[in-house]
């Protein structure tokens, strides 16, 4: 399917850096995805070298401003660039994805110690990810939603000691959780309060004292992405660590989970072309019923990719409340859904065996299943959008 939905704007060294996605996920990524993705083994399955090929190319650092060192992606070139990772695999893609969305923090949040102690490194390291440390076993969504009440959101704690913060507790199913080199952990500094008077937010290295990488968890898609558990035993967190404020925490969390651009389109194109494939293959692109599949998915595809695109567009705009970026991440994750469904009927009875030739598209169905609940639940998002509905009626253009 062809890469261009709607024709955006790009100038020629954006579309350079969208090409050489392209090209990595076509001739490096989805030939080995299918069989790393069936020989799955947690904590083994990230294919490190293919994270080498895009640091090389400039893509993982793709949002870093010239200014540092990087490209200095708008966010349209960010959604662009990422769908075209995920056409080879879906979570090698949002372990990039994580990053381009969490290096803005970096380059332009930090305090200048940060910036000279750390962004350097993250440049120089091929192999330097970024990841959000929110979830815990007894919170999620109600961190999402930022529900402000006492007993909400994250318990892991942080205390002052000297020029050291003192954190415990445990983080789980963080995305590049074990992968990254570098995260932004939110604790409570004061328990007892709601999150908007006692959440703070540190910037931890993977090898700081007290901070161990747990378990890295088994699931149903998106099996080259390590969600990892995070142990944090009295972790000694430096001072000049800190994050933005004290208790500031819940501000610098609103901007973090403001929506998410997800690239679920990427699996959602190669559903369709194996199943144009297969169709041809099989004798059934002659039949009414797989020539209305078809013209369904393409008609799905092209519509969510819009949408995506559409919001992309809007969030460079001041004017932007981040509502179209939070309905198009449940659009395209169900419009996603429907056209890897539809790509498995044309298959037949193969279309959820294992193939180590080539992705089945049970393997799309399962990555793309996972937004169903990655990056918020879509119950909670809808409920997350609600207040920023236009009172009036849908917005004019």
């Amino acid at each position: 399917m062809r890469p261009n939905a709607m024709m955006p704007d790009l100038s020629p060294e954006e579309s350079e850096m969208v090409r050489r996605a392209r090209r990595i996920a076509r001739e490096d990524i989805l030939p080995i995805a299918a069989a790393r993705d069936r020989n799955y083994a947690p904590g083994e399955a990230y294919p490190w070298h293919i994270a080498d090929k895009l640091d090389a190319a400039g893509l993982r650092t793709l949002t870093v401003p010239g200014k540092f060192g990087g490209f200095g992606a708008r966010h349209l070139v960010q959604a662009m660039v990422a769908e075209e990772i995920a056409y080879g695999d879906l979570g090698v893609a949002v372990s990039m994805d994580q990053t381009y969305k969490f290096t803005q923090l970096l380059t332009n949040e930090t305090t200048q110690t940060q910036r000279d102690l750390y962004l350097d490194d993250f440049m120089n390291d091929p192999r330097a990810l970024l990841a959000l440390a929110t979830t815990e076993p007894q919170s999620g969504t109600d961190t999402f939603l930022m529900y402000d009440a006492p007993g909400a959101g994250p318990r892991m704690t942080a205390k002052q000691e000297g020029d050291f913060y003192i954190l415990s507790g445990t983080k789980h199913y963080i995305s590049n959780g074990g992968l990254a080199k570098y995260y932004f952990i939110f604790a409570r500094t004061a328990p007892e309060k709601k999150m908007s008077e006692g959440l703070t937010c540190f910037l931890v290295p993977r090898d700081t004292e007290g901070f161990e990488i747990g378990e890295a968890h088994s699931k149903l898609g998106r099996r080259l992405l390590q969600n990892g558990e995070l142990v944090l035993r009295n972790c000694r967190v430096p001072a000049h660590n800190l994050f933005g404020e004290w208790n500031g925490g819940l501000s610098i969390l609103k901007r973090m989970v403001s929506g998410a651009l997800i690239p679920v389109m990427g699996p959602s194109r190669l559903a369709y072309d194996l199943a144009r494939a297969a169709a041809q293959e099989n004798g059934a692109a002659d039949e009414q019923w797989a020539q209305m599949a078809l013209t369904e998915m393409y008609m799905l595809i092209e519509a969510a990719r819009t949408y995506l695109y559409s919001a992309a567009w809007h969030a460079e705009k001041p004017t932007d409340d981040s509502k179209r970026r939070l309905m198009s991440k449940v659009f395209a994750s169900e419009a996603g859904i429907r056209v890897c469904r539809t790509a498995m009927e044309i298959w037949g009875r193969t279309g959820a065996a294992w193939h180590d030739a080539r992705p089945p598209p049970e393997k799309c169905w399962r990555d793309v299943l996972s937004y169903l609940h990655g990056f918020g639940t879509n119950e909670a998002v809808k409920l997350k959008a609600a207040p920023l509905l236009a009172p009036a009626g849908v917005d004019e253009w």
